[in-house]
């Protein structure tokens, strides 16, 4: 045994730079990775996908209570939803109810019946909604026909969710006319995944969660938003561009507050 390990002491030592392999790693675990089968997703996912049509919601970034309209807003990956009224956010399945317990609602009209729902949506979601009134959406369990757990042999069952009442037109918020003179620069939040707007001087920040506000400001003030680029860190670049792009879209069509639209198309 210790001569042979002698020996190959003496081969590695003795050993040339073209024995070395001439693939590289890249081209070794290409090859490598080509010999083994491609992963499948078990048949239950599968079935899954196939009763799966609605596409679910991304992710709720933060919420607010809008005085001027009376409305709460839930700020999504995607958009904006807006609800009536507080009680109708229970609509939303448990698990969007859940996350919002966890988020500080965005009240700046410091409306107490707002901060006090918000803190009843923590104190239930600890009790497991216990209270019937602040209990939101459960799904419903629906019996998939003609299909069989292979491994169980018995039924299988699809979650079935009703739709959340949210409102069917985005509210025409009222904004202030003609106050961007002093502007200095406007940014993305990223902890509310607002638009910032801050000005000279001691005046106080103006901020909006939905980028379609901009629609309702008067032509100087989108000019003054079309000529100032946003800031951003890197992770809010989807939302951040989101206010930019509408604020160049008012500009090149000439929307805004006062405009026809059937004229703008």
């Amino acid at each position: 045994m210790k001569e042979n390990l002698e020996d190959i002491d003496e081969q590695l030592k003795n050993r040339t730079s073209t024995d070395n392999p001439k693939d590289s790693f890249k081209e070794w675990r290409k090859r490598f990775l080509s010999k083994i089968e491609k992963p499948t997703p078990p048949e239950t996912q599968v079935d899954f996908l196939k009763f799966e049509k609605v596409k679910p919601h991304l992710k709720i970034l933060s919420w607010m209570f809008v005085k001027e309209i009376h409305c709460v807003a839930i700020k999504r990956g995607h958009g904006i939803q807006y609800f009536n009224s507080m009680l109708s956010i229970l609509t939303l399945p448990f698990y969007d109810v859940a996350v919002l317990s966890k988020l500080e609602i965005i009240n700046h009209s410091n409306y107490y019946g707002a901060t006090l729902f918000a803190r009843k949506l923590k104190f239930e979601r600890r009790r497991w909604w216990k209270d019937e009134l602040y209990k939101p959406q459960f799904p419903v369990y629906q019996q998939i026909k003609y299909t069989l757990d292979p491994l169980t042999n018995t039924a299988r069952y699809k979650l079935i969710y009703q739709s959340a009442k949210v409102m069917d037109k985005i509210p025409l918020m009222p904004m202030k006319q003609n106050f961007l003179e002093d502007m200095a620069l406007w940014c993305c939040d990223s902890d509310s995944h607002e638009a910032v707007i801050l000005f000279k001087g001691d005046k106080e920040n103006f901020r909006m969660i939905d980028p379609m506000w901009i629609v309702n400001m008067p032509a100087n003030d989108i000019n003054k938003l079309f000529r100032h680029d946003i800031f951003y860190e890197d992770k809010d670049t989807h939302q951040a561009l989101q206010f930019q792009r509408v604020a160049c879209f008012c500009f090149y069509r000439g929307i805004h507050a006062g405009s026809t639209w059937s004229l703008k198309h």
